[in-house]
């Protein structure tokens, strides 16, 4: 940790899950660039693809990755989880490190200022502006993130399209208004099919999706 204290170019990512469920999908990449990544949420479920347990057990073992499940899950319960870690890891590295927030939340500007005042670096990136189109490749992991969704829960999914709509824009809870692009990207890709508002998956798809790195 000694060592960790001694580098100038420390970069911390927290992220608020409740807001930016998308950014699960960055996460090995994060990985890579940060040298350390929080991650805080209250009733967003943390779906990760199997083949990426390994890896991230180990750099949770490593202490460069921490999962944080809030107990009470009151509407701003992971902002107050940004906050804590936010202060515990300034006193831990106090100004050799930056810091990143992704979240939605403008309140959390708050502690970027108050990181700042402290003679941190830090800035909060907002998502919402990224917005998930047809015509723009950022669909493409919300895509992968619903895909998944469909695979773990196989035996749960809606049978009509209109309730489909409704479980697409609550997964994808920073970008809602574009459930219906969303849908019929998943019927151009042939993971499912509407036929009289009832909806038939196809599971081989919905699967390959679901794994791939890059759709």
């Amino acid at each position: 940790m000694e060592e960790l204290n001694n580098i100038k170019n420390i970069k911390i990512l927290l992220i608020d899950l409740e807001n930016c469920p998308n950014q699960i999908l960055q996460l090995q990449k994060n990985l890579e660039e940060y040298t350390k990544v929080i991650i805080c949420y209250a009733k967003t479920g943390v779906k990760i693809p199997l083949d990426w347990l390994v890896p991230l057990s180990t750099v949770v073992n490593d202490d460069k990755l921490k999962i944080f499940k809030m107990t009470n899950t009151g509407k701003n319960s992971a902002d107050f989880g940004i906050c804590f870690f936010a202060g515990s890891l300034m006193q831990e590295f106090k100004k050799n490190a930056h810091f990143v927030i992704i979240s939605n939340d403008t309140d959390l500007d708050h502690v970027v200022n108050l990181l700042v005042s402290q003679g941190c670096t830090a800035e909060r990136i907002g998502t919402k502006k990224d917005v998930v189109t047809l015509n723009n490749k950022l669909d493409l992991p919300a895509i992968q993130l619903y895909c998944t969704h469909l695979v773990n829960y196989s035996k749960n999914r809606p049978s009509k399209k209109d309730t489909l709509l409704n479980s697409i824009k609550n997964k994808l809870k920073d970008s809602p208004e574009v459930a219906e692009d969303i849908l019929q990207s998943l019927i151009k890709r042939k993971a499912l099919e509407i036929a009289e508002k009832k909806v038939t998956y196809n599971d081989k798809k919905i699967n390959e999706i679901a794994n791939l790195t890059n759709l």
